[in-house]
């Protein structure tokens, strides 16, 4: 019966190891830049506007963080320049799951 128990044990703290850790993540976009959450059709979305960054010849987009249920993934935004537009990325799930954006950070290239 100890075996059993201790199996059993084990089995919990493998499947918690396995489990998707949330990503520590600031939700605080960088000096020059604003960040909007909204909520679409089964999901949300974050959208981020760059008026300046440190080297003006960069591009920028924000890659979101996506979860629903226990899938976690990323949604990457379009490449955008400081100062012309917004860089979108959209959390969709399923008809009876919902996505949501658990956090999201700033590429720059």
């Amino acid at each position: 019966m100890r075996r059993k128990w201790v199996g059993f044990v084990a089995g919990i703290v493998f499947l918690i190891g396995l489990a998707p850790a949330a990503a520590a993540v600031q939700d605080l976009p960088p000096p020059g830049c604003d960040a909007f959450r909204e909520h679409i059709l089964a999901g949300e979305r974050v959208s981020v506007y760059c008026d300046y960054m440190h080297d003006a010849r960069y591009l920028y987009r924000v890659v979101a963080h996506c979860a629903a249920g226990s899938s976690y993934w990323y949604d990457l935004g379009f490449w955008v320049e400081p100062g012309f537009g917004p860089s979108v990325a959209e959390c969709q799930g399923g008809l009876l799951n919902t996505a949501r954006v658990v956090g999201y950070h700033i590429d720059e290239r």
